[in-house]
């Protein structure tokens, strides 16, 4: 047992509570654990607190509540398979400390289990902060009084708890499916890259048609819910939470079994799946092909982008929010009525600043810069050999995420502001300050990246997900636009233009203090590594 937990603490570790550095390390572990946790009970709770509001609204009158912890529970599952999957891929299958732990005097089915249990746990977080939530809405909006019951709290915490073990179940499954892909086919990035699409392109459907989905499950609740009869466990786990023991103990032995077979079936070969991935990874690595690329510039630059479409954990990690950019411009553009009417709704509210301001936001998600030097891992020796001067590197890097967010940044704007029917000097200036926050951005992000590296992570997940760089290139721009805001209604005490100007000559002067730092000690950082 103790060797277990060992391992387990290993396991963990290495999916929250990942450092960044050699230097200072218990206090950036922390840090970068509280990180993940914090962003993934952010994403949770907002979603589900919105949402189960909204579905309660008009469940609530009918008496059918249970239909939201239903939606709550699919919404857990799919968050945590989104989490989760492709996290396997290199937590459980690809870590580069298999062949240290298989060594040790301990079984492959123990480790087996030490790793998947730290998927569980972040399972856990996403069933918590999404369930949680749904709960809480329930005990306030509920019509029956069920909330009032203790038991009702008794019956939700069992479902937080057992979901996660259905959810590790399949993100293991299809994480050794990834892996297996990944292996055997030399496109296997491609195919995670179309799974992913697929799954977004599906997320971007609900949302844009929640509105009929409401008012179609207003009409007809109960029919809605026969309807769902394919996704038996989660009625078993709704009917379960709303007071029936039976169907709760069936809902957990359906988490449990699946959660034990996968974990001891696959503990089994887990040694020689292993080691088949990793051989087969290793011959792919260094087999020596022409290079098509004229110019070191050139050549740099298709080396970033064969780690950015050949990484799908850092292509959607990063570039998710340049897709949640161009979707929102486009759906503006061809929902542009029903857009008008909503903002008409809402008086007073400025239509070119709050613009800016979503713009802003899917900008912050794109750190494409931040992970880029801990990406090149212990290789990073390779690229600081090349015929070319640190500033050239760092230039590149950071122009390789504006080569991505200045088109989509344009595009959106663009199709935002022939939406919103703005004058020609709003779109101009929307356009403009969204551009000064990408360039700044970008700077950041590079600048980040230099000062918190993390070139010993034992995959590209943990650099990419878990890593400090990421987290404060997200989270400070992020800030940088609540400060604009605040500018923003300062300014407006005064005159409109204030208003206008204030936030401007912030984003300007962050770009030009990133800059010139990134400029004057970037090359020097860059040395130290």
């Amino acid at each position: 047992m103790k060797k277990f937990l060992a391992l387990m603490k290993v396991s963990v570790k290495s999916m929250l509570l990942s450092s960044t550095n050699s230097r200072g390390r218990s206090k950036k572990k922390a840090a970068s654990g509280a990180g993940v946790i914090l962003l993934i009970a952010f994403l949770g709770l907002y979603m589900s607190g919105m949402y189960s509001s909204m579905l309660m609204s008009v469940l609530a009158p009918a008496h059918m509540e249970v239909l939201v912890f239903i939606f709550m529970g699919m919404g857990a599952l799919a968050g945590g398979l989104l989490f989760t999957t492709f996290a396997v891929k290199g937590v459980v299958f690809g870590g580069k400390d298999n062949n240290l732990l298989l060594s040790m005097p301990v079984s492959s089915t123990a480790l087996m289990t030490s790793r998947v249990s730290a998927i569980y746990l972040e399972n856990l977080l996403v069933s918590l902060f999404v369930l949680g939530p749904a709960g809480v809405v329930c005990a306030f909006m509920t019509q029956s009084g069920v909330g009032r019951d203790p038991l009702f709290w008794v019956r939700l915490l069992i479902a937080v708890l057992a979901l996660p073990l259905l959810d590790t179940a399949l993100s293991v499954l299809f994480g050794a499916l990834v892996a297996f892909l990944s292996a055997k086919v030399s496109k296997g990035a491609l195919g995670q890259n179309i799974i992913m699409g697929v799954y977004l392109a599906a997320v971007f459907y609900f949302s844009f048609n929640l509105n009929g989905m409401i008012e179609g499950l207003a009409a007809n609740a109960a029919g809605v819910k026969e309807s769902l009869s394919w996704a038996a466990p989660m009625l078993w786990m709704a009917d379960g939470i709303m007071g029936n023991w039976g169907l709760l103990l069936a809902f957990a032995a359906c988490c449990i079994v699946p959660f034990a077979l996968v974990v001891f079936g696959l503990g089994r070969v887990y040694r020689k799946a292993v080691t088949a991935f990793a051989a087969r990874s290793a011959r792919n690595d260094y087999r020596l092909s022409a290079q098509s690329a004229s110019g070191q510039k050139k050549a740099l630059l298709c080396m970033e982008a064969r780690r950015f479409f050949g990484i799908p954990m850092y292509f959607w990690n990063s570039g998710l929010g340049l897709i949640m950019l161009v979707a929102m411009g486009v759906a503006a553009l061809v929902m542009r009525e029903e857009l008008r009417m909503y903002l008409g709704l809402l008086e007073g509210l400025p239509a070119m600043p709050l613009a800016a301001l979503v713009m802003g936001f899917c900008l912050s998600m794109t750190v494409i810069a931040a992970p880029s030097i801990s990406l090149e891992g212990k290789y990073l020796w390779i690229l600081r050999e090349a015929p070319v001067g640190e500033g050239t590197l760092l230039g590149l890097k950071t122009g390789f995420e504006l080569l991505f967010s200045i088109p989509c940044t344009v595009i959106a704007g663009a199709c935002i502001a022939i939406a919103l029917g703005l004058p020609l000097w709003q779109g101009a200036a929307l356009v403009a300050v969204t551009l000064l926050f990408a360039a700044g951005h970008a700077a950041f992000g590079t600048l980040i990246g230099l000062a918190f590296p993390k070139l010993d992570a034992v995959n590209e997940t943990v650099v990419v997900k878990q890593s400090m760089a990421v987290m404060l290139g997200t989270f400070v721009p992020m800030a940088a636009l609540g400060l604009c805001a605040l500018l923003y209604w300062l300014g407006g005490m005064v005159n409109g233009a204030l208003a206008l100007a204030l936030p401007a000559v912030l984003l300007a002067a962050l770009t030009a203090v990133c800059a010139a730092i990134l400029a004057k000690r970037g090359p020097a950082m860059l040395k130290a590594l």
